[in-house]
């Protein structure tokens, strides 16, 4: 404890200059391109697996997801419950 430590001031640091807009804006536009063509080539791929979704058993026969049907009003879908699952085609 008795050891004394001076401390010695540092050149004061040289400021940066702010980069430019087309410094900033070209690693942003390449990064969204990037997952674009990320994007493209999942979509692709799961069209491939997925295949023609009018040649399966029914087409279209599910109802979709978020349409208000056989409901009243769509206040009353909009409440609707709080199970997440479709309903069964028996029901």
């Amino acid at each position: 404890m008795g050891t004394l430590h001076t401390l010695h001031p540092r050149a004061a640091a040289t400021a940066l200059a702010p980069p430019s807009s087309a410094e900033i804006r070209r690693p942003l536009e390449e990064a969204a391109q990037s997952a674009l063509d990320t994007a493209d080539r999942l979509i692709a791929l799961l069209d491939a697996i997925e295949g023609d979704s009018d040649r399966e058993d029914g087409a279209d026969a599910e109802p979709s997801l978020g349409a208000p049907e056989h409901h009243v009003s769509q206040v009353t879908w909009l409440r609707g419950s709080s199970s997440d699952r479709e309903q069964d085609a028996a029901r």
